[in-house]
């Protein structure tokens, strides 16, 4: 199925349906502003049909293969079917999967969609914007496809990233996400990511920047020194992938539990009401009860606040596929279960602390907003005249089952 040129005509409709991480999240906002660059309006009533549509997979685990292969199929059969076309990454991982599905009108390889969105603005859809600054990987983590997905580590050019930042800013957003792959490898020439940030933070203007997941040693201490400017978002996510160090080895992870500790106590010297969390795998080849027991032990000493648990899935092409799946499935479902509790506990623990507390936080569509610590709150009540995306104060207190925050200062643009 080969790509060919489709004609943009006055009126004509796209919509985007994304799955995955903020990577791709990303990505589609790029594939956006191209869209809007083409003449196509974008549509996002549920109930509306568009004339062309786009579907962004992710094929990093099985269940994300799944969930795009269901949303191909489900946009395939609409009707009247609008022209479809898929890119992202499962076509990079299978593209086997998707020759037997009618309906796809087109496939877009990598290298195509790079073309496309080398040099466009992002057009964000959200109340926090993201924004795309790395890609790429050259990890060798034993249960991981990203890097046969994405390629080698590439960095968005320092000059392009603040173009694309001050767009952001001109456009009314105040919280702007960096993402990558790898967000830690951020390198072009002599700029790495903590002088990436020191260059938009020199820009002018109300704003607060997140940063996305960052692997624990690349996370250097010209990083720790930036991140104290309160304008970085006190939140960070840090993968540790289990407990026990016999597992990191054999997961081919550049730190032992450690160093991740010691880096832990490094951000909370700096940021002390950071929210900090982590990635955990469960069930991988090898984790007895004595190994799930350590990553147990080890959460108990260190100040996390909340975790992403996955139960291990093997992935063909991996380094761990010919270990096979050797955790039984009613072991590992029990263990996720556990570390679920665990971070559920710890997380509301965390949210405790800052009750009668002020903090900054964005507005979020439907009364809710989001704190720079990573507080989900619901505003009572929330002044119409304030829109999505700014930036406010709240004095936060508790509610039913979560914060709730009185807005105290709406500050200005």
């Amino acid at each position: 199925m080969t790509a060919v040129p489709f004609a943009t005509e006055p009126g004509r409709t796209a919509c985007i349906a994304t799955v995955g991480c903020r990577l791709n999240q990303a990505e589609s906002d790029l594939l956006r502003g191209w869209l809007q660059t083409q003449g196509f309006r974008l549509v996002n009533d549920p109930g509306a049909i568009p004339d062309l549509c786009f579907v962004n997979t992710c094929a990093v685990t099985a269940n994300a293969e799944k969930s795009s292969l269901a949303l191909i199929r489900s946009v395939c059969s609409l009707n009247p079917k609008p022209r479809v076309i898929v890119f992202g990454c499962l076509p990079v991982r299978a593209p086997e999967l998707l020759k037997n599905i009618p309906g796809i009108d087109e496939i877009w390889t990598a290298e195509e969609k790079k073309s496309r969105l080398e040099d466009i603005l992002p057009a964000p859809v959200r109340s926090r914007a993201l924004l795309k600054v790395q890609d790429g990987c050259d990890r060798t983590c034993s249960f991981c496809v990203v890097r046969q997905l994405r390629g080698a580590p590439a960095a968005v050019p320092p000059e392009k990233v603040l173009s694309q930042f001050q767009h952001l800013l001109q456009s009314g957003y105040q919280e702007i996400v960096l993402t990558g792959l790898n967000l830690g490898r951020y390198e072009s020439g002599d700029c790495n990511l903590a002088r990436l940030l020191q260059l938009l933070l020199a820009q002018p203007g109300r704003f607060r920047l997140r940063l996305a997941s960052i692997e624990p040693d690349l996370f250097t201490d010209e990083l720790l020194t930036v991140i104290a400017d309160p304008r970085i978002c006190s939140h960070f996510h840090i993968p540790l992938q289990s407990g026990d160090d016999r597992l990191l080895v054999t997961m081919d992870r550049r730190y032992r539990t450690g160093d991740y500790a010691r880096l832990i106590n490094k951000i909370l010297q700096v940021k002390p009401d950071a929210c900090i969390g982590a990635d955990v795998i469960v069930g991988y080849p090898g984790e007895d009860e004595r190994s799930f027991r350590h990553t147990l032990d080890f959460l108990e000493t260190i100040p996390l606040h909340y975790l992403h648990v996955f139960p291990y899935s093997p992935r063909p092409q991996t380094p761990a596929y010919g270990l096979g799946d050797p955790v039984p499935k009613p072991v590992k479902q029990h263990r996720v279960q556990l570390l679920r509790q665990w971070s559920d506990r710890r997380r509301q623990a965390y949210a405790r602390r800052f009750i009668s507390t002020v903090r900054e936080a964005v507005l979020e569509p439907d009364g809710r907003a989001l704190t720079d610590n990573y507080l989900r709150l619901t505003c009572e009540p929330l002044p119409a005249e304030i829109p999505a995306g700014r930036l406010v104060r709240l004095m936060l207190k508790p509610a039913e089952d979560r914060l709730a925050g009185r807005v105290i200062d709406a500050g200005s643009g």
